[in-house]
């Protein structure tokens, strides 16, 4: 749990969060309020997952973490959020704090409801960068009893508040911190760029998943996104009045739907065991070669998944593996 707050997709919001702790520390009582209900989001959030992990298991579906990432809209979601959260650092418009109180009004909340959300959000924008470091947890979590994989949930979202926690209740954390100042901002507009990155990354898994039809529509979706952005930025300047943020609202409804049109993948044509030494899953074929008496190799892997991808590169997709 620890761990995943030194992934990229959540690094940067934690050094924000920790920078904000640290320019507030006269407010003791308002931040170990904050920390407590932004480990609840976080820990509800991960057992919630459980539970549906769970209850799915239980009624056949064959699901692991990271689940949800086989839906292209839900990556595609991912997309337009890692790109607003990055525009936010760089300061087209502002949300909160910056990235981890960017998840929609409930997250840009003031107080306790707005840190519980901003916790959900965290494992939320976590999740696609995590599954690598989470491995031999959810391994173990997955062969276990319910009561065990959900306490093994609940460890991994506590090891991911803890940060937070211990910079609220023991201030000689929040010392240790540079002390805020202007350099914050240059720092906050560097943070972005993982952010880009990641939505690169995730729009590259999207164009695997859904085509590279799907994939420019989805380019299309950003464009969108980035002017409803400015828009944004530009009515909280008192720039932009009624008309500016109801074309950012129009353009932000036409980027949420334009996933959803997105013409299906061709299928491709599978080529023939001449030219390669891999064939698309079939029952038969597995039942067959079972009965025939030869080793079969089930490769279950996924576009989102890092350690599958680098596993395809050095191990399986190689001349000594034919």
């Amino acid at each position: 749990g620890l761990i995943l707050n030194l992934m990229p997709c959540v690094f940067p919001v934690l050094s924000l969060k920790a920078l904000s702790i640290a320019a507030n520390s006269t407010q003791q009582a308002q931040q170990k309020r904050d920390a407590l209900f932004y480990s609840a989001g976080v820990v509800l959030s991960f057992v919630a997952l459980a539970l549906l992990l769970i209850v799915l298991r239980a009624a056949g579906a064959a699901i692991g973490w990271g689940f949800q990432l086989q839906s292209p809209y839900m990556v595609a979601l991912l997309v337009y959020l890692l790109f607003a959260l990055g525009l936010s650092l760089s300061g087209v418009v502002q949300f909160g704090l910056g990235l981890m109180n960017t998840g929609g009004a409930l997250a840009t909340a003031k107080g306790s409801k707005g840190s519980f959300f901003t916790g959900v959000l965290a494992v939320i924008v976590a999740s696609p960068c995590t599954a690598p470091f989470m491995g031999s947890a959810l391994g173990y979590a997955v062969t276990q009893s319910a009561p065990v994989a959900l306490l093994v949930f609940a460890a991994l979202g506590l090891g991911m508040a803890l940060p937070f926690l211990l910079l609220a209740f023991i201030p000689g954390f929040a010392r240790i911190l540079p002390k805020p100042g202007a350099w914050m901002d240059t720092l906050k507009q560097l943070l972005a760029y993982p952010l880009y990155l990641s939505a690169v990354w995730l729009l590259w898994v999207y164009g695997r998943q859904a085509g590279v039809d799907a994939q420019a529509l989805l380019l299309i979706g950003l464009v969108c996104v980035a002017c409803a952005c400015w828009l944004w930025g530009r009515k909280q300047l008192a720039q932009a009045g009624r008309v500016g943020a109801g074309i950012a609202l129009l353009l932000i409804l036409l980027a949420l739907a334009l996933p959803v049109l997105a013409p299906k993948p061709a299928t491709q044509q599978a080529q023939s065991s001449a030219t390669q030494h891999w064939q698309p899953w079939s029952a038969a074929t597995l039942k067959q070669l079972r009965e025939q008496g030869k080793p079969v190799l089930v490769n279950m892997t996924a576009d989102w998944c890092i350690t599958c991808l680098v596993n395809e590169r050095v191990a399986l997709n190689t001349d000594s593996s034919k």
